[in-house]
């Protein structure tokens, strides 16, 4: 029986130059999600929006078929007739509610309604094609890979479908009932991509280092400005921020050219990039004027702390209401605004929440797989098939290469390789003697943090090892690393730890970490006294707790840092080769690629002669 194959596809169309925001894609086989992977991996441009052609084909390859072999195509994002009625619906009510002027953007969306045409690859010839809720696509990232079959389902994000900001849903036997959506003119994820522009970091990219900078300043000092910025509208599980809506109406969306990329779709950015290559210079001032008055004379760190504050309060309001008008006590999170990790730690103190789990790749990136989930179990649920709740136990989900693909490819560069008896036990010391060792091992992960196969290793107990790393890898020197650390070992260090907290298994949540022990951590412990830790349990990655034991064994510390493998603003490296430049531009002092152990100064003796050279 031919088995039943659905492509879970983020990316506009095919045919299109148009880009969304992380393009991807995810494909399941009777039931089963055998591959999942975003285009920034394999194009190794950041947050790649164009039509994830590259991702296909690997994903194709991963699972053994062929594009004539794809049954459904379910495609995130409505069509431009569906979407238009909430488009005027929540511009509409953002102006009576506020005062604000929709109309420059009702006039980008009357322009963008033209495009309407979305179409799978050639090649791909089923006629069963979906077109899905951005939000429901996250509500089945949240939902059907968690380990609950009932739960609260909220997602929230800057916006979906041009004007929704995020939902309350049922999960329950398998169904995902929405019981509200969210104007997305008034999204807290709107707010905060202001506040990351406002501090002089890339919207839609750099809110992460916002969360960071916030634990360095006081939020009282600037909190009444963003009072009156965002609010929460109680027991109607909405927000209301008339000056965010205005910011974007009026400047983000009805100006092209004034603002930076991140904010425009693909055909907005090519007219103003047109006008900036010939010379034009765009004036900062002409955006950001309320917050420019209002956060004047307060420093970044208090912008920041402020923001954060906020942003954590209005959420909790609107999540304890969801978990109230549900009924459920477990909750289960999607969409970019749950990126941030105190946020959720916050989250899971809630009154009435037994439970919190945060789907891995939570921002658009993982709206590939929500929508090949939705599209399969609407299918189920059409045909009144049983529902059996099949938790994700891992996200291991992207490409992999075996020891001879990497050795052939070592030796063709002429890059000196060995293969320790005990590879545990070399790793182990080396990281006690203080080197980092990038750690390549298995498929790929899918989302954001990097859990154990595309990993840069270093000691937590060496205070100066941030210095050492931000210097290796660009990146800012107030953020804080994370760390990996032994199951059997996390109660005694995070404070409230529970192994039922699966959420910690994946780096989507902070701990506080256990006063008396924090100093013998300095590099993983940021300043507030919190930590992201990645829990690891021996069965999800025996090879890297074998590591983790070892070095516990020698040093009396169960935990090392974990941090992404990749040089800033690089994606995190996807294949051999990506690992190979990294470490050539001075990311480790080892590479792990498999079990083949490489003196990364071998490698930069035989690749910077030649990058020189090119």
């Amino acid at each position: 029986m031919k088995p039943e194959v659905i492509l879970g596809l983020h990316g506009f169309s095919a045919d299109s130059r148009r880009q969304m925001h992380d393009a991807g894609v995810c494909l399941m086989v009777d039931g089963e999600v055998v591959a999942a992977i975003d285009e920034e991996r394999l194009s190794r441009a950041k947050r790649d929006g164009n039509f994830p052609f590259r991702s296909l084909e690997a994903a194709m390859e991963m699972a053994g078929i062929g594009s004539e072999e794809i049954d459904t195509v379910a495609f995130v994002d409505r069509l431009p007739l569906w979407q238009t009625w909430f488009v005027w619906r929540y511009a509409m009510e953002a102006a009576i509610m506020t005062g604000v002027r929709p109309w420059g953007y009702l006039g980008f969306w009357t322009k963008m309604m033209r495009e309407r045409r979305r179409v799978p690859p050639v090649g791909v010839s089923t006629k069963d094609i979906r077109y899905l809720e951005h939000h429901r696509c996250h509500a089945a990232t949240a939902y059907y890979p968690s380990p609950w079959d009932k739960a609260t389902v909220v997602t929230l994000d800057g916006m979906g479908d041009f004007s929704i900001g995020g939902s309350v849903s049922r999960g329950g036997a398998g169904k995902l009932d929405l019981l509200r959506r969210s104007n997305g003119y008034f999204s807290p994820g709107h707010f905060y991509m202001i506040v990351t522009e406002y501090l002089g970091f890339v919207p839609g990219r750099h809110e992460g280092k916002v969360t960071g900078l916030a634990a360095h300043g006081d939020p009282g000092r600037a909190y009444a400005q963003m009072e009156r910025i965002i609010g929460y509208r109680k027991g109607k599980l909405d927000f209301v921020a008339g000056p965010v809506a205005e910011e974007f109406f009026n400047v983000i969306r009805g100006r092209p050219g004034t603002r930076t990329r991140q904010w425009y779709s693909q055909d907005q950015w090519d007219s103003a990039k047109a006008r900036i290559d010939a010379g034009y210079v765009p004036d900062d001032a002409v955006g950001l004027d309320y917050f420019r008055r209002a956060w004047a004379g307060y420093s970044r760190e208090d912008i920041a702390a402020a923001a954060q504050k906020r942003f954590e309060d209005v959420i909790s309001e609107y999540v304890a209401d969801a978990v109230k008008q549900v009924g459920e006590k477990r909750l289960v999170l999607a969409g970019g605004c749950f990126a941030n990790v105190r946020l959720n730690q916050r989250l899971a103190a809630l009154p009435g929440v037994d439970g919190i789990y945060v789907h891995p790749n939570m921002s658009d990136g993982g709206l590939a797989s929500g929508a090949a989930l939705l599209a399969y179990h609407e299918r189920r649920n059409r045909r009144g098939g049983a529902y059996l709740h099949n938790s994700w136990p891992h996200v291991y989900l992207g490409p992999s290469w075996n020891d001879a693909h990497c050795q052939s490819i070592l030796e063709a560069k002429g890059i000196v390789w060995s293969s320790p008896p005990d590879l545990a036990a070399k790793a182990a010391a080396a990281l006690a003697d203080g080197k980092v060792i990038a750690w390549f091992q298995g498929r790929m992960e899918y989302g954001p943090r990097a859990l154990g196969n595309r990993t840069l290793l270093a000691a937590a107990t060496d205070p100066e090892m941030p210095a050492r790393l931000n210097g290796r890898l660009k990146r800012s020197d107030f953020m804080p690393f994370a760390p990996i650390i032994l199951d059997e070992h996390a109660a005694k260090w995070l404070v409230g730890w529970e192994p039922d907290h699966v959420a910690s298994r994946f780096m989507t949540i902070t701990y506080d970490v256990e006063p008396a022990l924090s100093s013998k951590v300095p590099a993983v412990v940021h300043i507030d006294g919190t930590a992201r830790p990645q829990v690891l349990r021996s069965d999800d990655h025996p090879c890297l707790h074998a590591v983790l034991s070892e070095y516990h064994r020698i040093t009396g510390i169960p935990m090392v840092i974990n941090t992404s493998f990749n040089m800033h603003e690089d994606p995190i490296v996807c294949s051999p080769e990506d690992a190979i430049d990294a470490v050539a531009r001075g990311a480790a002092d080892v590479l792990i690629l498999g079990s083949l152990w490489v003196e990364c100064g071998d490698v930069i003796k035989v690749m910077v002669p030649r990058d020189a050279a090119t």
